[in-house]
């Protein structure tokens, strides 16, 4: 049994101000605002990804680039390392252990702590002074011949 009055719904239903009408028409722009922002936060969300695609392609290429100039110097310097000529100058055996010792040093992985293009100017700066010493014409010569 309810009481007369204990009920929270107006007895009269215009006296709220709102009729059926303007309810739907309100549920109806609730469902379309969200839409609108889920549609704006995917928008954003999608542009972010995008450029974290685009600075993955570009670290992957540049750590491709940075592999491949270590591999030829130490390429170079462990065959230097078994020649005669080489070996029986003092000079040159220590410069070739400084840069033998730069390449090791260098990063395998990538630490955010570690200047890496500091590392890899030591080495060529080594690798150049080996040359010199040595009359040696081997210098590693940039290609940009990768593609995505």
């Amino acid at each position: 049994f309810i009481m007369p009055g204990s009920c929270p719904v107006p007895e009269h239903p215009e006296d709220t101000g709102n009729d059926i009408n303007d309810v739907f028409e309100d549920i109806f722009l609730t469902e379309e605002r969200i839409v609108e922002e889920s549609f704006h936060q995917g928008l954003e969300d999608g542009q972010q990804q995008e450029s974290v695609e685009e600075a993955h392609d570009y670290g992957y290429k540049k750590g491709a680039e940075i592999g491949r100039e270590i591999g030829f110097y130490e390429t170079v310097v462990s065959e230097l390392s078994t020649q005669e000529e080489v070996t029986s100058n003092e000079k040159a055996t220590a410069l070739l252990g400084e840069v033998q010792t730069a390449l090791n040093k260098f990063p395998r992985e990538n630490d955010p702590d570690v200047d890496l293009l500091h590392g890899l100017q030591q080495i060529r700066n080594k690798y150049r002074r080996l040359c010199a010493l040595l009359k040696l014409p081997l210098k590693y010569v940039q290609t940009n011949d990768l593609s995505f």
